[in-house]
């Protein structure tokens, strides 16, 4: 006799409840199946275009895990999707299909709403930035900034002599007439201590978080005066290499030069006493976010206006400080075109995107071989001038390849036939290849080299408001900057760079 339950069953009635306990399993394996399989078919539908997971695919991508929780098991931690899992598995899945893609993620975690912190400097520099006599432009590139990001509200700081909470918020902050009448009597305008200002906003962004810190970045101290410029350069710059050195690893700092109306006292770096000064003068929005926030930010239509940096008032330039290999666009070889010279295949199994190629040989005529990369520079916090510099990247290989020209993609270029290996390029890198190997990995990277308007911007002596490059001169920010570059720069061991490009050339 079996039991089953509480009832005695016979022999043919035991029989028959392990067949149905069978029968459920092979059908609960079989829906668990399926549903891998269409979660896999959506995995592909979302990444085919443009090899990216963005925060609109994470939300996709959530939503079915969610519905088919019982079959998904393996992603969940304490009951909520885990991500790093989920990442994992997403990348694997793809670096086994044939052929392989390399897949970005952006917007990680559905792409919820960052947390946002707003410093703004309140120093004896910074108040004459917005008066009843300027212009304006100050007040409305901050408040189109602020009014720019998804969300009501967050937090507001004042710094100075260091770090104070704003009573209100970001909206009241926006509404005030006078940003810095209202924020009066609040710290030391007479110094700003950035050892505790930078220190403090690396520690504290965390992951889905931005802090946004508006500043003129002049270096001061608390006793200056009768100090030797090159000391307080020395000091800048060490001090930003202590502060940077544990957080270059996970943080991003875009650093935006803009320009605004200036009406009221300067004070020069000897600190002996003030001039009056009306005109132009630089200030900077430093945006700080960890990697991965940094990277997802310009992929994400919720903060597509945000990004839109460029079309702030008195926008200038920009720099983005980061690890290696913050973004990781798109590319693929061409196989037609005007551009492209000598002989070439691709290599098999590479339906949409081509990055190896065989067969290779030179142009008869030209004696070399001439390939055509394209490539999507779009969404990355880089100065287009910058991106299309071809003097900016580095080519590493074994026989010799060179960039001959960078340039946008036009009409002409996107014939049917190629558009499927176009996909979201924006730019065709034109390559040109005069000694050829039988096999040969050839590597393209952007370096992040410090821009030239650093150097240009900064000034090593401010006491003549007169002089001609006053209006675009900011004292001593060279150095801070290089500071912090060189802290990025001992952390990747090398020359860092944004992104690297890889191909294949066989004979």
């Amino acid at each position: 006799m079996k039991y089953f339950g509480n009832r005695v069953l016979t022999p043919v009635r035991y029989g028959f409840a392990l067949l149905l306990s069978g029968l459920l399993v092979v059908v609960a394996a079989s829906c668990g199946d399926r549903d891998r399989r269409e979660f896999n078919r959506m995995l592909v539908s979302l990444a085919a275009d443009d090899a990216t997971i963005d925060s609109d695919d994470w939300g996709k991508i959530a939503g079915y895990l969610d519905e088919h929780k019982a079959h998904f098991g393996e992603f969940y931690t304490d009951g909520q999707i885990d991500y790093d899992k989920l990442e994992d598995y997403i990348s694997e899945y793809f670096d086994d299909r044939r052929p392989s893609v390399d897949i970005r993620f952006d917007g990680m975690n559905g792409g919820g709403a960052l947390a946002v912190k707003f410093y703004l400097e309140r120093s004896g520099s910074m108040t004459p930035y917005d008066t009843a006599d300027g212009d304006g432009a100050f007040k409305a590139a901050i408040v189109s900034m602020l009014n720019n990001l998804p969300g009501d509200d967050g937090a507001v700081f004042v710094v100075n002599d260091s770090i104070y909470p704003y009573p209100q918020g970001v909206k009241q902050f926006v509404a005030d007439r006078n940003i810095f009448e209202s924020t009066r009597g609040i710290g030391n305008a007479n110094y700003t201590d950035f050892a505790a200002i930078f220190d403090n906003i690396l520690r504290t962004t965390r992951k889905n978080e931005l802090s946004i810190l508006v500043t003129d970045m002049i270096y001061s101290t608390r006793e200056m005066e009768g100090t030797n410029a090159q000391k307080i350069f020395a000091d800048a710059k060490g001090m930003t290499q202590a502060v940077f050195k544990q957080q270059v690893k996970d943080k991003s700092m875009l650093v935006v030069k803009m320009s605004g109306m200036y009406s009221g006292k300067y004070y020069p770096y000897t600190q002996s006493g003030s001039v009056n000064y009306k005109g132009q003068r630089p200030y900077y929005i430093v945006i700080v976010g960890d990697n991965d926030t940094m990277s997802r930010l310009p992929h994400d239509a919720g903060y597509s206006a945000f990004c839109q940096l460029t079309e702030l008032r008195g926008y200038e330039s920009m720099y983005l400080f980061s690890a290696n290999d913050v973004y990781s666009p798109y590319y693929s070889l061409l196989l037609a075109g005007s551009d492209i010279r000598g002989r070439f295949q691709p290599r098999r199994g590479q339906a949409d995107r081509i990055t190896s190629i065989e067969d290779a040989s030179p142009d008869r005529n030209s004696g070399d071989l001439q390939l055509s990369l394209a490539v999507d520079l779009s969404g990355m916090f880089i100065d287009s001038d910058y991106l299309t510099d071809k003097a900016n990247y580095e080519v590493d290989s074994d026989g010799k390849i060179e960039i001959v020209d960078i340039r946008p993609i036009d009409k002409k270029d996107i014939t049917p036939a190629e558009k499927k290996y176009l996909k979201t390029a924006t730019h065709l890198f034109i390559l040109r290849a005069t000694e050829l190997r039988s096999h040969q990995d050839v590597e393209i990277s952007l370096l992040n080299r410090l821009p030239h308007w650093v150097d240009a911007t900064s000034t090593d002596d401010d006491r003549d408001v007169l002089a001609d490059d006053f209006s675009q001169s900011t004292f001593g920010i060279k150095y801070l900057m290089q500071g912090i570059y060189d802290s990025y720069r001992r952390y990747s061991g090398q020359q860092p760079h944004y992104f690297e490009l890889e191909i294949e050339i066989n004979k």
